[in-house]
């Protein structure tokens, strides 16, 4: 059996056990802000989040480290997350020169209505919901990356931000509003016939604000991917654990891609994590087009009660 393949096998075997397993034993513990919590693009939300050692323009929501050998261009993502939140991304890559030094930016917006009896924190699965408490978060990142010594390193500062109307649970209702300045800090080196690589997610201080308290999704991030030829197909694979306070999540992602033609291409994925609310499926799927230099991507996700969050990604280089 060859290499590839037992990697395909491997990953099938995975995503197999999260779709026929029990469910997560516990959900992790509620951190915000939600925009951190969300899958940057249709691609990621696919492949299960499992983009550490991700590859294209949403590697600068992940591991600032992985941004060295992106392809250039700019990528626009709209997600419908449920029946009154969506998100808005957008990002770009590109060279400077010594040391292979690469720049990234991105930025999102996410609006959310939340239960009027819900306090905040909010969890994920609040996504799915309607309410008359209105929200709304904002994320913007910058970063840079360098090789040293065949290490590609990498660091981003974020400017994160979630505004939350008053709850009527509590005595002396006040608006949360949470501003914060955070890093990732990444590792990555090319082993073992693809890319290992580690990054520090969230880094800063947990917000005291106006709102209440409002804990951190800090965490690190290690995973492994590689892209190879099986005969016609493209095949991607893509592994990672994080891990932060009371909270492990394993996730695997594979695609599978085929050009008829030069510069055409159309693949599917599929994706598998351990997710942070018993309300979401750990099975995520979706497909992309490529037609020269636009690609056009869609992913969903699934939930308890029939639900599901769809996203759309426009690429060009």
């Amino acid at each position: 059996m060859s290499v590839h393949r037992g990697r395909v096998i491997a990953v099938l075997c995975f995503l197999a056990s999260l779709a026929t397993g029990p469910r997560a034993l516990a959900q992790a513990p509620v951190t915000g802000p939600l925009i951190l919590h969300v899958p940057a693009s249709a691609r990621t939300a696919a492949l299960g989040n499992a983009w550490v050692a991700g590859r294209d323009t949403d590697v600068i929501f992940h591991n600032p480290a992985q941004l060295i050998g992106q392809r250039q261009g700019v990528d626009l993502s709209v997600t419908r997350l449920g029946p009154a939140s969506t998100m808005t991304s957008i990002g770009s890559v590109f060279a400077a020169g010594k040391w292979s030094l690469t720049f990234g930016w991105g930025a999102q917006i996410l609006g959310f209505n939340a239960d009027a009896a819900l306090s905040h924190p909010y969890s994920p699965d609040l996504l799915q919901a309607r309410g008359s408490r209105s929200g709304s978060d904002a994320l913007v990142v910058a970063g840079a990356a360098i090789v040293l010594k065949g290490f590609r390193i990498g660091v981003a500062g974020k400017y994160v931000s979630e505004l939350a109307s008053p709850s009527a649970s509590t005595l002396l209702p006040v608006r949360a509003n949470h501003q914060m300045v955070l890093a990732d800090v990444g590792v990555a080196r090319d082993m073992f016939g693809g890319t290992a690589a580690l990054a520090f997610q969230n880094l800063g201080r947990h917000s005291h604000d106006n709102g209440g308290y409002l804990p951190l999704p800090r965490q690190v991030a290690l995973g492994w991917s590689t892209v190879e030829q099986a005969g016609p197909f493209d095949l991607g694979l893509f592994t990672q654990v994080a891990a932060r306070k009371d909270w492990v999540s394993p996730a695997a992602g594979l695609e599978v891609g085929y050009s008829w033609i030069d510069g055409y291409n159309v693949t599917f994925r599929l994706g598998g994590r351990r997710t942070e609310t018993n309300a979401e499926r750990p099975i995520a799927m979706g497909a992309a087009l490529r037609a020269d230099r636009l690609t056009v991507e869609y992913a969903v996700r699934f939930f308890d009660g029939g639900h599901t969050a769809n996203g759309v990604t426009v690429r060009w280089r």
